[in-house]
């Protein structure tokens, strides 16, 4: 039997390559492609033109249908470290839900990162290697510790 989530990617692994959601891909509509309210800045760029190039902080999270609460939280931190950090790092904010219906399941980026849960953050770097995963809620030190893994210096 072929497992629903295969293995979540590991520090010192390449991270899947998938193609994220933009601003651009949806008229600039972002209720479409995010459920926070107001929706973040964090799609600008598609996951898979990035990577490789520059260091990215990818975050999994529906602020809106989280099952744990934490996700609307997770993502306004997010955005708070992508205001200071944002020319040094490309962070990218991926929705759970297809459609942004629970009832519709979850996302192939998802399934590709194998996540049975959410939220996740993964710092990847600009080789495209995973060098930390944060799994639940986090803080802005905890996350701007975490950035010191993947940006240069």
């Amino acid at each position: 039997m072929v497992e629903e989530f295969p293995e979540i990617p590991k520090v010192g692994e390449k991270a899947p390559v998938i193609h994220t959601p933009t601003a651009a891909d949806v008229g600039g509509d972002l209720s479409k492609i995010d459920t926070r309210v107001p929706p973040d800045q964090m799609h600008e760029v598609d996951f898979a033109a990035v990577v490789g190039k520059k260091p990215i902080v990818l975050v999994f999270a529906t602020p809106a249908l989280c099952q744990s609460r934490v996700c609307g939280p997770v993502v306004d931190v997010a955005q708070q470290v992508a205001d200071v950090h944002g020319d040094e790092a490309d962070f990218i904010h991926m929705e759970v839900y297809n459609d942004n219906d629970a009832g519709k399941g979850i996302r192939p980026q998802l399934r590709a990162y194998g996540l049975p849960t959410e939220p996740w953050t993964f710092l990847i770097d600009r080789n495209g290697i995973v060098r930390d995963r944060i799994e639940g809620a986090y803080g802005v030190s905890e996350l701007e510790q975490a950035l010191k893994t993947i940006l240069p210096g």
